[in-house]
């Protein structure tokens, strides 16, 4: 990387770049960003999950060592149950449903959420089978709600031909003792992605469950598996620091360069990072999940 004197700006608009003091450049373009002293403002460049640790390792391809923010993955995390959201939301608009499907529970019958969401999660798949056998296709994305007083009803994104509402409905009861069942047609697909952003991305966590959606087993279409570039990854090391935290404590004052969807390029590796010249160890490329955009 070319030697250049840095001059600092404010943190909130990052640090710019000069060949010198009386001719200042422009502002870093947004994938370059020299480390200051704001936590919070280096977590805004990162714009990964507040939770996130952090993966370094050296990459033979680039010939530089390389940061990836891996991100707890958890609902209850506002950061990471957009991003699961969104990417929910992009493949059930392939999947094409032209259903949505409501079913509700019956609270006299349970004593606790918990307990009506249980005993009922159960029934869709048989609900489902039932169904296949009467009027063929059925496949299902199932969405769980919660009512103001805090009781599960069910969303179901459906692909299906067409299936009459009353024995829908009395199927659900024979299952359930529920009689309140809606079923209404999905014009285009792209309702499907508003639902699932407008209801998921304020619903981060359920209380008595982790599982938000579910799905049939072939609803969604075959994709191909995502593998990341190969950047030829020697073996790296996992830091329980957030990267925001890490990129402060060791690279204050130095750039950092966004160069994909997931990585960010590193002017040295932390301090102690390898006890030998990291171009001798093994190269291995870990998974790093999809894009998020």
């Amino acid at each position: 990387m070319d030697a250049i004197i840095r001059t600092l700006s404010s943190p909130r608009h990052g640090t710019q770049l000069s060949q010198s003091t009386t001719q200042p450049q422009p502002p870093l373009p947004p994938n370059r960003y020299i480390i200051g002293d704001s936590v919070t403002t280096t977590r805004t460049f990162l714009g990964c999950c507040p939770n996130a640790q952090s993966y370094v390792s050296f990459s033979t391809h680039l010939n530089q060592f390389v940061l990836y923010p891996l991100p707890c993955n958890k609902w209850s995390c506002r950061s990471c149950a957009q991003n699961k959201t969104k990417r929910l939301a992009n493949r059930v608009a392939k999947a094409s449903p032209n259903r949505l499907l409501t079913l509700t529970i019956d609270p006299k019958l349970y004593f606790t959420a918990r307990e009506a969401f249980d005993a009922t999660r159960t029934k869709i798949p048989l609900l489902a089978r039932k169904l296949r056998r009467r009027f063929g296709d059925f496949e299902y994305l199932r969405v769980t709600e919660v009512t103001a007083r805090g009781w599960p009803h069910f969303h179901l994104l459906v692909r299906s031909g067409y299936i009459p509402h009353q024995v829908v409905r009395k199927l659900w009861m024979e299952l359930t003792g529920a009689t309140i069942v809606d079923i209404r047609q999905v014009n285009h697909s792209f309702h499907c992605y508003t639902y699932l952003c407008k209801y998921l991305s304020k619903m981060h966590e359920l209380g008595w469950t982790k599982r938000h959606v579910s799905s049939s087993g072939h609803f969604f279409p075959k994709e191909e598996p995502y593998t990341p570039e190969d950047l030829g990854l020697a073996e790296g090391t996992f830091y329980g620091q957030h990267p925001a935290t890490l990129l402060k404590l060791g690279y204050s004052g130095e750039e950092v360069i966004r160069f994909d969807a997931h990585g960010f390029l590193l002017p040295h590796a932390p301090e102690g990072f390898w006890d030998k010249d990291p171009r001798d160890k093994d190269t291995k490329t870990p998974y790093l999940g999809p894009p998020l955009s």
